[in-house]
């Protein structure tokens, strides 16, 4: 089983000569490493290059440079198109993986040819390295190296799996070829592998933390684990209007095939569609009764933070 890892870079001279090391000092190493630079305007493309030089990865890494701008998705997925390993690894620019990353996940891979997209679960860390601990974290793990199916609703009810944590086949993923269609290159490319995935039943989750996701002032995740930025209407309601955009997009690219997926997608969009009406009404009793009404795909954590954010 061949390895590749993929990376898309934008600005991320921060951070990431950080992550690069720990891609480098894997228990298992990859066959190949691809950077896609999306016109950064800082010293990332140095950074990568003279990382790539000075351990001398030339036969095996590779960094390209965008002559235009693609955008956070459409730069993932030209990245995750150039990749020839037996199985594809995403990576973000300012995360940290554990040292068996590619160790455990593949041989997770190879124990269950039933799994064509495997996530492990990950930790968070602010921009001082140090750990998060928040009310919005993700979900703990226990540690237990089991593997579990990840169900399509799941996706939709609480999504936890950015890319950084996800490892998938890529022939299976070729012979998808819908991230190949200009129409789905808005869709964020791990939300994308994972609802296609899910429902295909080929989704599993690994019980082990193997990587620390940064948040920062910069990132996409942004500092959205302090109380203060989630209880925030106009950043709230901006959140929604970009979710939403992505569950259209989703719908009318055709991602998903089934009729229990198609079902499964607009009740979530409906379900958006309310929570974002009862925020701009202001009205703590909307609140509540969009709550009551979509109740199965709605979290009490949600209800808490709108009842929180309309009360001011």
């Amino acid at each position: 089983m061949t390895i590749s890892v993929c990376m898309g870079i934008y600005n991320g001279e921060k951070y990431i000569e950080k992550q690069l090391y720990s891609i480098l000092g894997q228990t298992r190493k990859a066959d190949e490493v691809i950077l896609c630079d999306d016109c950064s305007e800082d010293g990332t493309v140095g950074i990568a290059r003279r990382f790539i030089e000075r351990n001398g990865l030339q036969d095996s890494w590779e960094l390209y440079c965008s002559e235009e701008n693609r955008g956070y998705p459409g730069n993932f997925y030209y990245a995750m198109g150039l990749c020839t390993g037996d199985v594809v690894f995403l990576a973000d620019q300012d995360d940290v993986w554990a040292g068996n990353k590619l160790e455990r996940m593949c041989s997770m891979l190879e124990r269950h040819p039933e799994a064509n997209v495997v996530a492990c679960k990950f930790g968070l860390m602010d921009g001082e390295d140090e750990k998060i601990h928040s009310v919005m974290a993700p979900a703990h793990s226990l540690e237990t190296g089991k593997l579990r199916k990840v169900e399509l609703r799941e996706i939709f009810y609480k999504y936890q799996w950015p890319g950084m944590v996800l490892a998938y086949r890529n022939g299976w993923y070729r012979e998808q070829r819908r991230g190949d269609c200009e129409s789905v290159f808005h869709i964020p490319h791990d939300m994308l592998l994972c609802a296609m995935a899910a429902e295909e039943g080929v989704f599993f989750q690994l019980d082990e933390e193997l990587a620390y996701h940064r948040r920062h002032e910069s990132n996409a995740a942004a500092e959205e684990h302090r109380v203060g930025k989630l209880l925030q209407k106009e950043r709230k309601l901006w959140e929604i209007e970009k979710y939403l955009r992505m569950l259209r997009e989703l719908q009318a690219g055709e991602i998903l095939r089934t009729e229990a997926g198609k079902r499964i997608l607009t009740e979530k969009l409906r379900t958006m569609e309310g929570r974002y009406e009862a925020l701009q009404s202001g009205s703590m009793w909307q609140v509540l009764l969009r709550a009551f009404r979509d109740r199965r795909n709605v979290r009490v954590a949600t209800v808490v933070c709108d009842l929180l954010i309309v009360r001011g």
